[in-house]
């Protein structure tokens, strides 16, 4: 949005999942100019050895994300025509864990929005996606002799996880974070779910317990990647379409 005179607008800040961009195949991108369009500012980021960092990969971690993510608000809300009281969050996946893990700061973050976040306390959420238990464990063995593991994910991502991704998930309680947030929190995601279950995003829901307006939506006939990936257009416009209109209009 352009502003002019002392006009001021609200801001959302994005986060994308493990291993995406800013981008997200576009899906992102759309979020962002339909919010424009809307007079909704948004400002989002690569996170480290993702889409156009020059960052390694070993340098991904939620420690890291974190200060990225609030260094992108700071930046934005710096210029003249934010309005600060009037923020919110929104994340993917890995970024979905992002923003629940920030749902305390009820000062900051006036909205919260999420497609299928990684949302479990500790690993438990990744612990799959790496291939389970003992593979996960053997992975951070790998990262506790030389500082990072070589780990090649679902889609043939060829990825360096350092030791502190391991101990910062390990450590992180996104669930205990969100049943503070106080504002109205959209939880997104599709039924055929299998890389974050269906389960994980309704344990959000359940522990949203001081949320003023929590709402459900679920995508049908959608997999984790929401037709993004797959080129099913009619799923992915219906996760944008519902995105940006929870957002505008509680902001």
């Amino acid at each position: 949005p352009t502003a002019t005179g002392d006009e001021t607008f609200p801001l959302v800040v994005m986060a994308h999942g493990h291993g995406g961009s800013r981008h997200e195949e576009g899906s992102f991108t759309q979020v962002a100019e339909r919010l424009a369009t809307l007079g909704v500012a948004s400002i989002r980021m690569d996170f480290s050895g993702c889409g156009e960092s020059s960052e390694s990969f070993a340098n991904n971690n939620l420690s890291n994300m974190l200060s990225d993510f609030l260094a992108a608000r700071d930046f934005a809300i710096g210029r003249s025509h934010i309005d600060k009281e009037r923020v919110g969050l929104f994340g993917w996946s890995m970024g979905g864990r992002l923003v629940l893990l920030l749902g305390a700061r009820n000062d900051d973050f006036k909205v919260i929005a999420t497609w299928s976040p990684a949302a479990l306390n500790g690993a438990g959420s990744m612990v799959s996606f790496l291939g389970g238990q003992s593979a996960y464990d053997e992975l951070k063995g790998r990262a506790l002799e030389r500082g990072s593991a070589p780990f090649t994910t679902l889609w043939g991502q060829n990825q360096e996880l350092g030791l502190q991704w391991f101990e910062d998930l390990e450590d992180s309680r996104p669930l205990e974070s969100i049943s503070a947030f106080e504002g109205p929190l959209l939880i997104l995601y599709g039924d055929l779910d299998d890389v974050v279950l269906p389960s994980v995003s309704e344990l959000v829901i359940q522990s949203a317990i001081r949320s003023i307006d929590v709402v459900r939506h679920i995508v049908e006939d959608a997999d984790h990647g929401l037709g993004v990936f797959s080129g099913n257009h009619e799923l992915t416009e219906e996760a944008i379409a519902t995105t940006v209109e929870f957002l505008s209009k509680r902001l």
